[in-house]
């Protein structure tokens, strides 16, 4: 099977190591912008990914700017972009698939419902889109085409649109990643966001020390005090809460989802597993502003602004949800609001919850 990876970031590396070494054919491609990330990878004659458990090697990638001619070769092509990228990948993706190959989003969840409106536009309905909600290995970037990273162990959803092919897009992928398991739909990939729901809380709550201080922060370890894991908590309460109005039936929540990740032991309360977890020894830049909007810029507009719009869309008040959009666009003096992915950006504004579950299965005459 030949694979392309879109993206040339952590994610897309070991996303690409991980392929070759199941023995995919894979390709990193990237933008020019990018030249950089691709010239490192075509130097080493691929991705070096250091880890626990293969040590350091290089595994067999090869890397190229040729959108055209890499996708239009590929039988699964993997898109792992921040999302406020996914709108220019799949403008150009879409019209290169060729009949019978299969487009996943890696990452982070949504970006399928972006394609799925521009396939049914161009009237392409038949091709196989899906997502995860995450990536399923902890990646960090440690220079140029060199990546680090470390296998989940569960915990990493994954849906195809329309939802009753999620069981072939999964038999696809399993080879790579056993961990990998079946969502409702794509709406739960998209609301199962872990770092909006770890991330947003902790970095409002600690924005004074993320600005302040220099050297580095413990998110986590320093920020996840008793009163700002209530915070995380109440916000994954409301997701949990769209997600069972759009059909989910996954009774976890996020402690739970950080015990089968393999990130926390199952020691008690979510105050207690967090603390417990590896992810209290995770240092993030601080220094300046621009800590805090990395931080935030990315799943406020693009995750929590969905999200609220869902709220709306069935009839559910999300008011912790939109109170952190409300102070996240104060403090990056934005109005994340209107620069955010909604319904109606995706093309599924004034559906009601019978009609998103709808659209979600298949039925493109829901939107």
């Amino acid at each position: 099977m030949k694979t392309a990876v879109c993206g040339s970031g952590p994610g897309a590396m070991a996303i690409a190591a991980h392929l070759a070494e199941a023995g995919r054919s894979t390709t990193i491609v990237d933008r020019p912008e990018f030249a950089s990330n691709v010239a490192a990878i075509s130097a080493r004659g691929g991705v070096e990914a250091r880890s626990g458990w293969w040590g350091a090697r290089v595994l067999p990638v090869e890397a190229t700017h040729d959108v055209i001619g890499t996708v239009a070769d590929a039988d699964l092509v993997v898109i792992s972009v921040p999302a406020s990228a996914h709108e220019t990948w799949v403008s150009e993706v879409a019209r290169l698939l060729r009949a019978g190959a299969t487009l996943l989003f890696m990452g982070e969840g949504s970006g399928s419902l972006v394609a799925r409106r521009v396939l049914l536009d161009a009237d392409r309905p038949d091709l196989l889109v899906g997502e995860t909600n995450c990536l399923p290995m902890i990646a960090r970037a440690a220079g140029p085409g060199v990546v680090v990273g470390e296998k989940k162990t569960g915990g990493v959803l994954i849906a195809a649109i329309p939802s009753p092919r999620t069981a072939e897009l999964l038999g696809l992928v399993s080879d790579v990643w056993p961990l990998l398991e079946t969502a409702g739909s794509v709406f739960e990939t998209a609301l199962v966001n872990y770092d909006a729901i770890d991330i947003v809380p902790v970095a409002i709550a600690n924005a004074a020390t993320i600005e302040g201080r220099r050297g580095g922060m413990l998110l986590w370890g320093e920020g996840a005090t008793p009163s700002v894991v209530r915070l995380v908590e109440a916000l994954d309460a409301e997701l949990f809460a769209l997600r069972g109005a759009l059909g989910g039936t996954d009774p976890r929540r996020y402690r739970d989802f950080l015990i089968a990740q393999g990130l926390a032991p199952d020691v008690g309360d979510l105050y207690a597993v967090m603390r417990a977890g590896g992810i209290t020894r995770s240092v993030r830049p601080s220094g300046g502003p621009e800590d805090l909007v990395a931080r935030l810029d990315l799943e406020v507009p693009w995750s929590l602004v969905l999200a609220s719009s869902i709220g709306e869309a069935v009839g559910l008040a999300t008011p912790v949800i939109d109170g952190l959009i409300d102070v996240a666009g104060t403090m990056l003096a934005r109005d994340v609001r209107a620069e955010g992915r909604t319904l109606t950006t995706l093309g599924l504004g004034g559906l009601d919850a019978d009609r998103l579950r709808a659209y979600a299965a298949g039925d493109p005459f829901s939107s």
